[in-house]
């Protein structure tokens, strides 16, 4: 795919959110971003669409400051978390805000993440926004975007996350592997409150080993091609029309 093909990216992004939706890390709620190279416009999945079947159609373009198009579908109430991080954070090129389950149940139990699976390592103790209401104003979305920080991942007390990247794949990858790691911490500190961490020259070493470019492209590759078998891309350019 080449990073400059709108139409490429758009599909992307719906593959991304269907993905997402299926695993269950997105549901009714949740949006996927990405800011279009050289422009001051980032696209993000539409309010009203279905994520479980949403279409290029309901992807819409937005300014950095959060105004959509003319003509185009109402975008998520908190579009405003993307326009605020991507008007602070020039590094970054996707946004997903999601409410995994096992993420939030650690940050309503007070249990900061850790890194204790593999894949996982890149987990950290991520900052924390303690205002766990919908983040539909721009003072909102300010002020989670400077909590962010330079860190990819900011946790939403009793709401869910954020987490940010370079890329469509890359965030994707991260979202699924930050739950895994969060449920895998979940069921080892409910046997042993005193559990096992990753830590120094261990943990440096499985992070670098495992959380590189061809494992996030692996992992975008097998969750891709498990929604292809089951059929989970049917008629993502338009309603009524199958994957081309």
């Amino acid at each position: 795919m080449e990073i400059n093909d709108e139409v490429a990216i758009r599909r992307q992004l719906v593959k991304a959110v269907r993905m997402l939706e299926r695993i269950g890390i997105l549901d009714m709620n949740g949006h996927f971003s990405f800011r279009l190279p050289k422009q001051d416009r980032f696209l993000i999945n539409a309010r009203a669409a279905s994520r479980a079947s949403l279409t290029v159609e309901d992807i819409v373009s937005c300014d950095l400051d959060g105004r959509v198009d003319e003509g185009m579908q109402e975008p998520p109430s908190e579009v405003h978390i993307h326009a605020a991080i991507y008007q602070r954070r020039p590094d970054v090129s996707a946004v997903i805000h999601s409410h995994p389950h096992w993420q939030t149940v650690l940050g309503i139990a007070g249990h900061p993440l850790r890194p204790v699976f593999s894949i996982g390592a890149f987990t950290t103790d991520f900052p924390v926004f303690e205002k766990s209401s919908l983040v539909n104003t721009r003072e909102l979305a300010v002020e989670l975007a400077e909590i962010l920080g330079t860190s990819p991942v900011v946790q939403i007390r009793h709401h869910g996350n954020v987490v940010v990247g370079s890329g469509i794949e890359e965030v994707f990858a991260a979202s699924v592997y930050l739950e895994e790691n969060a449920k895998k911490q979940f069921y080892a500190a409910s046997i042993n409150a005193d559990f096992h961490v990753l830590e120094g020259e261990n943990l440096e070493r499985t992070r670098e080993s495992n959380w590189a470019p061809s494992i996030i492209r692996k992992a975008w590759r097998y969750h891709e091609e498990k929604a292809r078998l089951a059929g989970s891309f049917q008629g993502i350019d338009s309603v009524g029309k199958g994957e081309a």
